[in-house]
């Protein structure tokens, strides 16, 4: 047993020392890392500095060096391109929308009807929305009766239901009990 202990105490030494010594690496890495970048900073500086002395020269006509010159003259370029880019861009940003240019000629409604709001009925329906199957049935009842109205629609819609069927209330087709949606219409059944 004291094997085990032994074992276990020199595994979590040796994984208490690899993880200072990490620590430490990490602490190095970092260091060295920081005065790398210190010493990219200072040399960044150098260089501006040293682009500002020729450009001030250039502008004052005694640089004499022509490659010094040609680069002096295309950053002057770029600088005035830089410029007139910037002014384009406040002057898009400036712009205004001219309203009377574009204007929709009518907003479109897209509110649903009111719940309660009359509406035609359309394909023949009755206003409880139940398929008519004869149309002219409403002009005279007597006239063209058909003792089973359902047999036009065969089992599905306005089919009286079976037991555990449900009917839908949108389209009034047949529906298993357990469905949630309606497969003729798309409509929620519960």
């Amino acid at each position: 047993m004291s094997d085990f202990f032994d074992s276990a105490k020199n595994f979590v030494n040796s994984a208490v020392s690899r993880t200072g010594w990490e620590a430490q690496k990490q602490l190095r890495v970092r260091s060295k890392q920081s005065e790398i970048d210190k010493l990219i900073e200072q040399r960044a500086q150098l260089s501006e500095e040293l682009c500002q002395i020729a450009m001030n020269l250039y502008q004052q006509g005694t640089l004499s060096d022509t490659q010094l010159s040609r680069l002096c003259a295309s950053i002057f370029e770029l600088d005035h391109d830089l410029r007139s880019r910037e002014q384009q861009l406040q002057e898009a940003k400036n712009e205004a929308y001219p309203v009377d240019q574009f204007a929709p000629n009518q907003p479109m409604n897209y509110a649903p009807p009111a719940p309660n709001a009359p509406t035609a009925n359309p394909y023949g329906t009755d206003p409880n929305g139940y398929a008519n199957p004869n149309p002219n049935a409403n002009q005279n009842p007597n006239q063209n009766a058909n003792p089973n109205p359902n047999a036009a629609y065969g089992a599905g819609a306005g089919a009286a239901p079976a037991p555990g069927q449900v009917l839908c209330p949108q389209c009034h087709s047949v529906v298993r009990s357990n469905s949630l949606y309606c497969r003729n219409c798309g409509a929620k059944v519960r």
